[in-house]
């Protein structure tokens, strides 16, 4: 693959503005791109389930051994920020914008490295394996698409996606399980200087379970966290009504269930103490996955990394991709090291010389066997 062929339609993809639910510009990009090499991207109902403006596509090339189940390859549409008006610039080996925007490398480069692949393909007509490849929306809100994808559309029951900021080399080896909480608290409203003791403070009864749960790094597995409140009408008023939410994360079963319960706990506590209500809701966000080094899928991995030239590095990652939901329906789907850094902020880069190098990955990892 050429440095130059390779920059230069990665610039095309970041100087499309498409945030998440608004991924129409880059979907129609993608759908044009492949119709002029005779493929056919199918839309699924994503837009309409989401309130988007697209929907997640699917692409299938069939491959030497149309009888074995397809590799799956993913990345995602969308960007946490607008990249309108960006301006790129190439120094010193290193892509980056001008600091007015964010660059889009978090996922444009994952999409780059698919679409460069395809045309390799089709031009050069390479043996390679049977491919589904899969471009979701909304990830960056929570992997919204990929949660809405119908998943007996996919024959697939493994692959990559491509969307790991560690460089190549590095891939998601183990996610913990994430769930999300809200607190629902009830009180009583009264004025708070002519009759205080006729109401109960639903935010005293909020920071008496706020202070009995820890936050932050709880424990060597877990994480917490409280991250909003509101509730409270006026500084007269007794507040009838909080709302907290938050989340948890951990990689041991055992440590969510302490989490649950000391949270269910301490709310039937305060219900109790002041006489109100206050009851817990939590929702599963995604779930975790550990994958070793004994797995076929992980020894494909290793073995492109090693003809490409650079050492696996298996990272341990609190955060959650598509991939969680991947795994979470049964296909295998390994999140693997592009080297974009600093996603999320104005200083965002990647060095193409890392986008060659995944590139060089992909491509053992596609081969026929």
């Amino acid at each position: 693959m050429d440095e130059e062929k390779l920059v230069s339609l990665f610039l095309e993809l970041v100087r499309i503005d498409a945030v998440s639910l608004h991924e129409r510009p880059v979907a129609d990009f993608i759908k044009a791109r492949l119709c002029a090499r005779g493929l056919e991207a199918e839309e699924d109902d994503a837009a309409r389930q989401l309130n988007g403006s697209a929907g997640n596509l699917i692409v299938r090339l069939p491959g030497e051994d149309k009888s074995r189940a397809p590799l799956l390859l993913l990345a995602h549409m969308d960007t946490v920020h607008p990249t309108a008006g960006v301006k790129p610039t190439l120094a010193d080996g290193v892509l980056r914008s001008d600091g007015t925007t964010i660059l889009g490398v978090d996922n444009r480069a994952g999409v780059t490295l698919i679409l460069a692949l395809i045309d390799e393909l089709i031009e050069r007509q390479l043996r390679h394996r049977s491919l589904e490849i899969v471009f979701t929306v909304g990830e960056e809100l929570g992997m919204l698409g990929a949660m809405a994808l119908d998943f007996s559309r996919l024959k697939a029951r493994e692959g990559f996606v491509f969307d790991c900021t560690a460089v190549p080399g590095g891939y998601v080896a183990s996610t913990p399980t994430a769930y999300d909480f809200k607190i629902r608290i009830t009180g009583k409203p009264a004025h708070s200087a002519v009759a205080p003791e006729k109401g109960i403070n639903a935010l005293t009864m909020a920071t008496h379970v706020m202070s009995g749960f820890p936050v932050g790094r709880v424990s060597d597995h877990s994480v917490a966290n409280f991250g909003t409140i509101h509730g409270g009408t006026a500084d007269n008023v007794v507040p009838d009504q909080v709302t907290l939410t938050g989340e948890f994360r951990s990689f041991r079963e055992e440590e969510i269930s302490v989490m649950r319960e000391l949270l269910t706990s301490l709310c039937s506590a305060a219900g109790e103490r002041w006489g109100g209500s206050c009851a817990p809701a939590f929702m599963l966000s995604f779930q975790g996955f550990q994958f070793g080094s004994e797995m076929p899928l992980v020894q494909r991995l290793h073995d492109a990394f090693a003809r490409a030239g650079v050492t696996p590095q298996p990272l341990v990652y609190y955060g959650g991709s598509d991939a969680n939901v991947f795994n979470q329906h049964g296909v295998r789907i390994i999140n693997t090291g592009i080297g974009a850094n600093a996603p999320h902020s104005t200083e965002e880069h990647i060095r193409p010389a890392d986008m060659l190098k995944g590139y060089e990955i992909l491509s053992h990892l596609i081969e026929a066997e």
